[in-house]
């Protein structure tokens, strides 16, 4: 059978190559652009086990380009409003969104609707959460689409100081630091977790990274090692790990506009999560803080 060619070969490409690190082989990547300075990667591999992910890079120096992430409900007992993914990127207008940090996940704060988040969190230059005392790493993604990965300053006085130094405007922490200035500092974890993890290259490409877990026969995990060594091998300078497990989701518009779940959320359906990010390719997005609809 002869290699395809045309459009066909331009969008999907099967890849036998095999790979640094863990993951020691890919064996089929479909790649898209779906929108202009956007590069979507759905790959899936049984080496080292049946794993299904999703990788899209985001061209931050193009113009009208925006990030948002979710803002403060204005709620004197909690700190945000539980939402989907999905629900979030219908608000605020964005093409693409991920889930971000991690939240008090309890039936309390489902039932209420609301939540307080684990560590630092910023929208809009506004301070969401403060640092909490568990996760000391996070991105931030300024006004103009500088991306800095930062830690808590050791002599924090006002719970959101930084090293290095930055003004904060979108920032989201993560639990584990995967790549640190091109050097992967990710070692083990559970190869059976659905992952959200970000990275960023040095010619200014934001990665998103999502892979599906708990789903024998269809996508089975990764561990945060294995994860690290495929952003490396998009060429990530710094990369974290965000809130895996059943939040784990990926959406993006259809050709209709139509916010869509890509990935398989290992829950069985989305959840409600307290905080996400999404990128607006142009125009201005709604307000962070408001509250989806049901």
């Amino acid at each position: 059978m002869s290699a395809p060619t045309g459009p066909f070969a331009a969008v999907v490409a099967m890849c036998l190559a095999c790979l640094a690190g863990p993951l020691a082989a890919k064996e089929k990547d479909t790649v898209t652009r779906p929108f202009e300075g956007v590069r979507y990667v759905h790959r899936h591999t049984t080496t080292p086990r049946e794993i299904d992910m999703h990788i899209v890079l985001v061209d931050l120096r193009r113009p009208r380009v925006r990030v948002v992430t979710t803002g403060s409900n204005a709620d004197p007992d909690s700190e945000t409003d539980v939402e989907t993914t999905r629900q979030f990127a219908e608000r605020t207008k964005a093409q693409i969104a991920i889930n971000g940090g991690f939240f008090a996940y309890t039936k309390e704060a489902m039932k209420k609707g609301n939540t307080d988040l684990v560590s630092l969190a910023v929208s809009d230059g506004v301070v969401v959460s403060p640092w909490g005392t568990s996760q000391f790493d996070a991105v931030n993604i300024g006004a103009k689409n500088d991306v800095t990965f930062v830690r808590r300053a050791k002599n924090d006085t006002t719970g959101s100081m930084t090293m290095p130094p930055v003004r904060l405007f979108n920032a989201i922490s993560g639990n584990v630091r995967l790549i640190d200035s091109g050097t992967i500092l990710a070692k083990g974890g559970d190869p059976s977790y659905p992952q959200t993890a970000v990275g960023h290259t040095a010619d200014r490409q934001l990665i998103l990274f999502i892979s599906d877990g708990r789903q024998p026969g269809f996508s089975e995990g990764m561990t945060y090692e294995e994860v690290a060594h495929v952003f490396k091998e998009f060429k990530a300078f710094n990369a974290i790990a965000f809130d895996g497990g059943g939040s784990a989701t990926l959406v993006m518009t259809d050709t209709a506009g139509k916010p869509t779940v890509l990935n398989r959320p290992s829950d069985g359906s989305e959840r409600r999560v307290g905080n996400n990010l999404g990128i607006v390719l142009g125009g201005k997005p709604s307000p962070p803080g408001r509250k989806a609809k049901p």
